[in-house]
Order: C-alpha cells, then sequence, then structure tokens
C-alpha cells in the first residue's frame, strides 16, 4: 500500500556504504529524529565502495531513472513541499545524473535546498561551456544553499540561491581509550580515501625524507584505494624507497576499528589538496581525539582549524614542510598535548553531531514557516 502521511521535505542523498563525509552527514539527518518537521529519506545507492564514485555503469543509469520514479510516487502520495538534495562532485558523471534527476523532478517541489558538500563544482561548470550552461539552468535559483564551512562568495550565489546559509559539519564520536604504549614508537595516521589529491604520494615521499634523516616513525594510512592503478603506483614508490617496514594499510575501517586506530595515534596527517576538497571530516575526527594536526593550506580545511592553534598548516604538495612539523611534534611531548587539547575544545564548541544537528533543524524549521 503507497504511504499516505504527507511530509515537509524529501532527503535525497547517499549514505554509507560507502564511508565518505558527505555519506556520514547525510547518514546522521537520516537517523535524527525530527520533531518539527516531517522528513522522508530517498537514498542514493550509485556505489557502494569508494573505487566506484564518480564512475560510469549502466546500472547507475537505471538507478538514476528509479529515484526519478521514486520521487515522483513521493510526490504524488505524500505531497512534500521541499527538495533537499546535494550536488555532484566537479565530475562530468555526477554533473550529468544531476541534470538528468533535477530537470525531471525539481518542478514538483515550491522549494529547493542544495547542500554543497563538495568543492570546485562553479569552476568545474565555468570551464565546460556547454554542459555548464544546461547545469546551470538545472541547478539554478534554489530556495536556499547550504555550504559546510564559510567560502567567498556562497557557493549558492554561482546558481543564485535565494537564501546561503553555512552550516560546519559535525561528527559524533565514540571515545575508546588507547592501547598501544605510550612509549611505542610515534605513529602518524592518514584517513580517507587513498587518491592522488589527497596527497597519498605525499606521504610516501614524506616518510622517506624523515627515513633519510634517521627519525623512528611509523604511518598508518586507513581508508579504501581510488583504484588499482594508483595503488600500483604508490606501491612501487614504497619499493623503490625500501619504506615498507615504515607504512602500514589498514584498508577502511568503520566504528569501533576506526575510533581505535585515532586513539592509538599520536598525531594526524592530511596533506590534501584534493579539488573537491571543502572541510576534512576526518581532521574533526582527530581534534575530538585531541591528535595535533599536520595539514594543508587548502579550500576550506584552514577555517576548520580557526585560530585554535590544534595543528600545523603548511602549503600543498610540501613534503619538507610536513616532515619538518611532524619532527617537531615527535620531539615535544607537551607541545602535542597542546595541540591536541585546543584541538578537542574546538571540536566540543563547533563541531559535534548534536551542535550540527540543531543547525540543520534551524534551517529546515525556518524554510517551511517562509
Amino acid at each position: 500500500m503507497l504511504q499516505k502521511e504527507k511530509v515537509n521535505y524529501l532527503i535525497v542523498g547517499q549514505t554509507p556504504p560507502p564511508h565518505h563525509g558527505q555519506a556520514v552527514v547525510t547518514g546522521m539527518l537520516v537517523e535524527h529524529r525530527w520533531t518539527k518537521v516531517k522528513v522522508r529519506f530517498l537514498r542514493m545507492a550509485y556505489s557502494d565502495v569508494i573505487d566506484h564514485v564518480g564512475r560510469f555503469s549502466l546500472g547507475k543509469i537505471v538507478h538514476l531513472f528509479s529515484l526519478v520514479l521514486q520521487t515522483w510516487t513521493i510526490v504524488f502520495t505524500q505531497r512534500p513541499k521541499i527538495l533537499y538534495y546535494l550536488p555532484a562532485s566537479a565530475n562530468r558523471t555526477p554533473v550529468l545524473r544531476d541534470i538528468v534527476y533535477l530537470l525531471a523532478v525539481k518542478w514538483c517541489f515550491k522549494k529547493t535546498i542544495y547542500h554543497f558538500h563538495a568543492g570546485g563544482l562553479p569552476s568545474y561548470l565555468d570551464s565546460m561551456p556547454f554542459l555548464g550552461r544546461i547545469a546551470r539552468l538545472a541547478y539554478g535559483t534554489p530556495t536556499a544553499a547550504i555550504d559546510v564551512i564559510e567560502t567567498n562568495p556562497p557557493t549558492g550565489e554561482y546558481f543564485h540561491a535565494r537564501k546561503n546559509v553555512v552550516v560546519n559539519n559535525g561528527v559524533g564520536v565514540n571515545l575508546v581509550e588507547r592501547v598501544r604504549p605510550s612509549d611505542a614508537q610515534f605513529e602518524v595516521i592518514y584517513v580517507g580515501v587513498l587518491n592522488e589529491g589527497k596527497g597519498v604520494k605525499e606521504i610516501i615521499e614524506t616518510a622517506r625524507l624523515l627515513k633519510l634523516q634517521n627519525v623512528d616513525c611509523g604511518f598508518v594510512l586507513v581508508g579504501d584505494w581510488s583504484s588499482e592503478r594508483f595503488k600500483g603506483e604508490v606501491l612501487e614508490l614504497i619499493d623503490l624507497y625500501e619504506l615498507g617496514a615504515m607504512l602500514r594499510f589498514t584498508g577502511p575501517l568503520s566504528g569501533n576499528d576506526k575510533w581505535q586506530a585515532y586513539a592509538d595515534a599520536d598525531c594526524m596527517f592530511f596533506p590534501s589538496h584534493y579539488e573537491a576538497e571543502t572541510f576534512g571530516m576526518v581532521l574533526v575526527e582527530a581534534m575530538a581525539y585531541s591528535l595535533p594536526l599536520v595539514t594543508t593550506r587548502w579550500r576550506g580545511i584552514p577555517k576548520v582549524l580557526g585560530d585554535s592553534a590544534c595543528g600545523y598548516l603548511c602549503d600543498v604538495k610540501a613534503p619538507e614542510q610536513y616532515a619538518e612539523k611532524l619532527e617537531l611534534l615527535m620531539q615535544d611531548p607537551d607541545l602535542r598535548d597542546a595541540m591536541g587539547e585546543n584541538g578537542r575544545t574546538r571540536y566540543e564548541d563547533e563541531f559535534t553531531k548534536e551542535k550540527f544537528l540543531e543547525r540543520m533543524e534551524s534551517v529546515f524549521e525556518e524554510l517551511v514557516r517562509d
């Protein structure tokens, strides 16, 4: 039987798997108990593993048209007035997907909210004149646009959003006890997709420099490979530099396995120059675990750290800087503790799951009233 109860919002988005920032945050919205608005969720399921994200397949076309049909059914039976949608990253296949979906369904809703988790979409559309014109028509003039961190100008301005707001991402963290001995080898953790843009090759180069300086440390890389080709390139570098003893790849971790990896680490290293980077959710997770950070002046990352003095900001693609800052942290436990405490305070003040959901509730309620 078709469900008849009316709702205010239709949320259309990806939830894990795969585990990445946008999917995790969307999952929080789905699990949340909304008290003042009624919400229906429609799950995107284009990719279940990181290696498939952004790639074309016939199965994705079938799923796209299934989403359109499901959306029409929900509109007909439950009358949602507002569409909440997460636009694509700066990549041809996801953008084409958005164009088809939005042109097919946007007319069914009185209001539209776009939540921009991926960066770089306006500049990408400007670089693709024909595709850009069609995309601007599909995305155009939403009621509201949400950025996950302050940008100048707001992303929504490009699409002529009537209202632009910032809602910092948040994350719920399960704190577990450290099990590695405190006097064990210094351990640097990276968490994220293992791809070029996230700085994985720079991690290898940084490890090489530290080895040449006889610095005793280890690197733990948590995440899934973006492709077998890239994995092969990285493993070749590791063999060339004879770094096998310094680097450990865990694969993707979730739940308490991931939290244990943070708890056992001494420092978070995130040398991203990823084109779609906006926020760096893993930095917030590391802050929650009181880990000092070594990261980059890239996209929204400096605003995530703010003026909290919880880590070092370095240039992108600068292994010499990364090695220098990591060695400083290795040599100074008091500095690590101070930066870690600053990061934990920053997390509690700005980036908890509760604060994120409170802010989203406020935005949703306001748009229902308007």
